[in-house]
């Protein structure tokens, strides 16, 4: 084979080899040595050539991924701020005229934003403000519901107090009817100002159950037996059924069940003229611990139009105007009793037609509770006086103090009078008691303080608080400063004695 074809040789070096060698140069050493350099110069220079050309290659495909990158967040910028100024305009109408081609649109809504965000904390701090103004007005409503409470229930304390004595103590025929006018008129005053304050405690959240042993048919009877007289006046009558097969005794707040019981009677009674108000109790399911009641107020009166039964539910309203004008009310009790039974996992519901009546009616499951545990709590004040017990009575007002004694003094038990706190303390100092009842708001020393002072000396006597006041705070303040339990006035005498067993008997 001829120099020139060798396959070691380039291509083009072939081309030039074939076209000017000759034999005597491809037999000439010092030639071949030369072609050889020039054979790999040409190599040489396809290897760099194939290696530019790929580099360059490579440049090109990154130079049109970034190109294209940067076209498509050019276009992101620029919808980007077309719904920024959408979104300024649809806030404010002085933005619309944002020239979407200006150079410096983003600087502009950027300054805007600004301005807005500024007005935004100046909006945000005044809304901080009314919040706390707000919460100060609610406070100092709360504060004076307090006041208004302590001055209301203090002389209405006796008023109801001396209704009780005087309906004890054999009053003449004449009178009986008299003081039953007396009893009912301030019992409806007590109702509407614990609705009041009822309410207040709901709307705080503050509202607590109780849980205690009761008779559930000792509950409804004496219930619809207080409200003979107002269903009389009005020409109606009271009946009651319970399902026989439903236990005696149960556990719960029946203070708050009889609240309720209370508002739908009452009310079935007001918006009734000579007909009928049932009370019904039936038995739905029982097993060894609860039971599940269904209770309800059926009436033959005015009855609810359909479009306005949920407004009777609503805080301070009642069907119309003229309700209000004609029947009386706060128009809270119905909104009471929904929230109650909100929190004893029940809710109440009504039927209702225009001019022939309504029933209210709801379930409520209630724990059972033994004979026993029931008799313990609420034995028979015929099984129980205060012989030979000595009580110091720290109270300031007088009418309190002459109530006080009396149905102490009826239970047989020894009475020692402070009239202040002061003078509570010297008097246990020097003194042996078995109990101080302990009103909280009195002169010269009040009864946090003095209760404070007797602890000091003697850890163990009961101290049963006598408050006016029924705030949610009370019970936390009281049993806080070392008293154990508290009565709110006006009491039920039957409220006083059981809390006096509970720590006397």
């Amino acid at each position: 084979m001829k120099t020139q074809d060798s396959p070691q040789y380039h291509r083009l070096l072939q081309r030039q080899l074939r076209k000017y060698s000759t034999e005597e140069l491809e037999k000439n050493d010092s030639f071949l040595q030369f072609v050889d350099s020039i054979n790999e110069s040409y190599k040489a220079y396809d290897r760099d050539k194939e290696l530019s050309d790929h580099a360059y290659l490579l440049s090109q495909n990154e130079f049109d991924e970034i190109n294209k990158k940067l076209k498509e967040e050019v276009i992101l910028r620029s919808q980007s701020v077309e719904k920024l100024k959408q979104t300024l305009q649809s806030i404010k109408a002085e933005y619309k005229d944002i020239n979407p081609s200006h150079s410096d649109d983003f600087f502009e809504i950027v300054q805007i934003l600004d301005t807005e965000i500024n007005a935004r904390k100046e909006v945000e701090n005044k809304l901080l403000k009314a919040i706390e103004e707000a919460e100060k007005a609610s406070l100092a409503k709360s504060e004076f519901l307090s006041v208004m409470s302590h001055e209301i229930r203090t002389p209405l304390n006796a008023v109801i107090g001396m209704g009780h004595l005087l309906l004890k103590n054999s009053p003449r025929e004449d009178q009986v009817e008299n003081l039953k006018v007396l009893k009912i008129s301030a019992d409806n005053l007590l109702v509407l100002i614990n609705n009041i304050l009822d309410f207040n405690k709901i709307e705080a959240g503050k509202l607590e159950l109780e849980n205690a042993s009761f008779g559930l048919r000792k509950l409804v009877q004496n219930l619809v037996i207080a409200h003979s007289n107002s269903a009389d006046e009005r020409g109606n009558s009271i009946s009651l059924f319970i399902d026989e097969k439903i236990p005696d005794f149960f556990m719960g707040d029946y203070v708050r069940l009889g609240q309720i019981l209370n508002n739908l009677v009452s009310n079935a009674i007001k918006f009734t003229r000579n007909g009928i108000i049932s009370l019904s109790i039936e038995l739905k399911e029982l097993d060894s611990f609860r039971a599940k009641l269904f209770f309800s107020v059926k009436d033959t009166g005015v009855g609810i139009a359909p479009d306005k039964i949920q407004t009777v539910f609503s805080p301070f309203t009642q069907e119309s105007s003229s309700t209000t004008r004609k029947f009386g009310g706060t128009g809270l009790g119905l909104t009471i009793t929904r929230k109650i039974l909100g929190q004893l996992g029940s809710n109440i519901e009504v039927e209702s037609n225009l001019g022939k009546g309504s029933t209210f009616y709801f379930p409520l499951e209630l724990e059972l509770a033994s004979p026993d545990e029931y008799a313990h709590t609420h034995q028979d004040q015929l099984y129980f006086d205060l012989q030979s017990k000595k009580i110091l009575l720290v109270e300031d007002t007088q009418y309190n103090v002459f109530y006080a004694i009396q149905l102490l003094e009826g239970w047989n038990a020894q009475v020692e009078v402070a009239e202040n706190g002061e003078i509570g303390v010297e008097k246990m100092k020097n003194g042996r008691f078995d109990l101080i009842l302990m009103d909280l708001h009195m002169p010269v020393m009040d009864g946090y303080t003095s209760t404070q002072f007797i602890r000091e000396f003697n850890k163990t006597i009961p101290i049963i608080a006598l408050t006016a006041s029924a705030t949610n705070n009370v019970r936390e303040k009281v049993l806080g400063i070392g008293m154990q339990d508290y009565v709110t006035k006006p009491f039920n005498p039957d409220d006083l004695f059981y809390k006096l067993k509970k720590y006397l008997g």
